[in-house]
């Protein structure tokens, strides 16, 4: 005969809470607080030899405020610094809130921190322009490292790339060709945007690589199909990592570092990523 053995009711509610738990530890705490450096391989025979291996560290999103406090900004940056980066370019929404200078003031005293052996700059996101517009952009100029509405050149002896800054692709839209007209299109250019979808706007100009963020990879990320149901661009291939524009130009995403509705993340861990220009062969 079978032995037909029934599972208590009470052991189920155990394992469910159990279950619940690890999920719970892991969306609201370990993949929040616990950055991750993955690393990205961008070739093109337009990088100069002399930039291949060159190394650049993606700050976004940091969110500054509630669930973010200082000292865990401080530790964000910490470890950003330890990657002994080439180039840290920072892509806005530094703060959470709406409506709030404090916040602004705050991050602003900290984001110098973060060093590299050439360059730091940075644009601003939506949630800087909400916290206050006419601040934030104050603030990013006052840092001078601002690389809003300009291009500038990185130099490895007679080589170099060129770094361009747009303005927030909702906020504070600049337009493309504007930024980079007097740069040279053989150069490899790049065009540092808080929003993916500054790449879909119109242009002309030719650029190699875009450096966003902005949508946080969409925190929550489908196991096995790695999709995001939330996501807040209209373009819905511009999720996490290398995608490409409706013009075919690479763009790359970064998970960032904070949320946005609710303080989670599942399958989609905090980041910093790292970008190692290569040299392609013609």
């Amino acid at each position: 005969m079978l032995n037909l053995r029934i599972i208590p009711l009470k052991r189920i509610f155990k394992f469910i809470f159990f279950i619940l738990l690890i999920l719970f530890l892991n969306s609201f705490i370990w993949e929040r607080y616990y950055v991750r450096f993955p690393v990205y391989e961008i070739e093109s025979t337009k990088i100069p030899k002399s930039f291949d291996g060159y190394k650049i560290a993606v700050v976004s999103d940091l969110h500054y405020g509630f669930l973010n406090p200082e000292f865990w900004i401080r530790y964000v940056i910490e470890s950003t610094n330890h990657q002994n980066p080439d180039l840290i370019v920072g892509l806005g929404d530094y703060v959470k809130k709406r409506n709030f200078d404090e916040e602004l003031l705050s991050v602003w005293k900290l984001l110098p921190l973060l060093k590299a052996k050439d360059k730091e700059v940075f644009v601003n996101g939506n949630h800087d322009h909400w916290a206050n517009h006419l601040l934030s952009l104050r603030l990013l100029e006052e840092s001078q490292k601002s690389i809003r509405n300009q291009t500038i050149e990185i130099k490895r002896g007679d080589e170099k790339i060129i770094l361009g800054g747009l303005g927030d692709f909702w906020e504070d839209h600049i337009p493309i060709d504007q930024i980079f007209q007097h740069s040279d299109p053989k150069q490899f250019r790049i065009a540092i945007a808080h929003n993916p979808e500054s790449a879909d706007s119109t242009h002309r100009e030719s650029i190699d690589l875009f450096i966003t963020g902005h949508t946080h990879g969409g925190q929550v990320r489908i196991p096995f199909l790695q999709l995001s149901p939330v996501l807040p661009v209209q373009n819905k291939n511009y999720d996490l990592g290398i995608q490409h524009s409706i013009l075919n130009e690479m763009v790359f995403i970064s998970a960032g570092i904070g949320w946005s509705i609710l303080p989670i993340r599942f399958n989609c861990p905090s980041e910093v990523p790292i970008l190692i220009l290569r040299h392609k062969k013609g």
